[in-house]
């Protein structure tokens, strides 16, 4: 039989991913948790935290998770537990907003009451800004320009836009994302990029954001997708998460980003 996991994945990091159930595999002696932390700068630190269930390889969403959580950065940040946080949904935080500037590296560091220690380390993503942008309703399409990093290893991103209505219950008629490896492409370049949504032609506004993100944050995303689309139904072999942490399943990363407000005004 399959094993599944259910988790809710954050739209603290992005607004596309939607909830997911996602099927888990090839365990092994991973520690018994799934953690989840995006680092932005100027932004609080939120660590999202839950147990695996040990026999049925479960999300339990309501079990309390009981651990001592830190992040290094210019200096060492110690999340605490949030009263009445919905369990899973941000339920470490640190109210310290992350330096801009002069950090290049995090480190996290937890300690489980089975004293096991859950360890990661991300890079800081280069600042990202989006040149121009284009909403076309003739052709129903968001295009955006921006220029590469210098350094392929920072040529990661993810694209997403929102087509929103503001006069209904949900705004967002519809989000649409793409996954961007550019390591190989020519460093240091412009890059134009554009996304395809019908919903274009009914939404008063889009809402577009650019994200440089890491290489293990963008594996990260592709095995989500992939082991989202293994379990629609599939009788396929689950994909595995590829995270990178240490002692449990999840990610440890952080991303820059740069968001564009578009009304129906400026649309060509």
């Amino acid at each position: 039989m399959r094993k599944i996991i259910s988790i809710f994945i954050l739209a603290g990091l992005f607004s596309c991913m939607p909830e997911e159930e996602l099927p888990i595999k090839d365990m092994g002696a991973i520690s018994g948790y799934f953690i989840e932390c995006y680092c932005i700068p100027g932004e609080p630190y939120i660590l999202n935290a839950a147990k695996i269930l040990p026999l049925t390889e479960m999300i339990d969403p309501g079990a309390i998770v009981d651990l001592d959580v830190s992040i290094k950065a210019d200096s060492v940040i110690q999340l605490v537990p949030v009263p009445g946080a919905p369990s899973f949904l941000g339920n470490y935080q640190h109210m310290t907003r992350m330096e801009n500037y002069g950090i290049d590296s995090l480190f996290l560091s937890i300690l489980t009451p089975e004293d096991e220690h859950i360890t990661a380390k991300t890079a800081v993503p280069e600042a990202i800004e989006i040149s121009s942008y284009t909403v076309s309703q003739t052709t129903n399409s968001v295009s955006i320009t921006f220029p590469t990093s210098r350094n392929p290893r920072q040529n990661y991103y993810i694209f997403s836009m929102q087509a929103r209505k503001s006069d209904q219950d949900d705004p967002i008629l519809k989000k649409e994302t793409i996954y961007m490896d550019l390591s190989d492409h020519t460093p240091g370049t412009s890059i134009e990029k554009t996304i395809k949504c019908p919903q274009i032609e009914q939404a008063d506004a889009v809402f577009i954001t650019l994200m440089r993100i890491t290489e293990a944050c963008y594996n990260y995303q592709i095995s989500l997708y992939e082991a989202n689309s293994a379990n629609q139904g599939s009788i396929t072999t689950p994909v595995p998460l590829v995270g990178n942490i240490q002692g449990a399943l999840g990610i440890f990363t952080c991303y820059t980003k740069d968001n564009k407000y578009v009304l129906k005004e400026q649309f060509n």
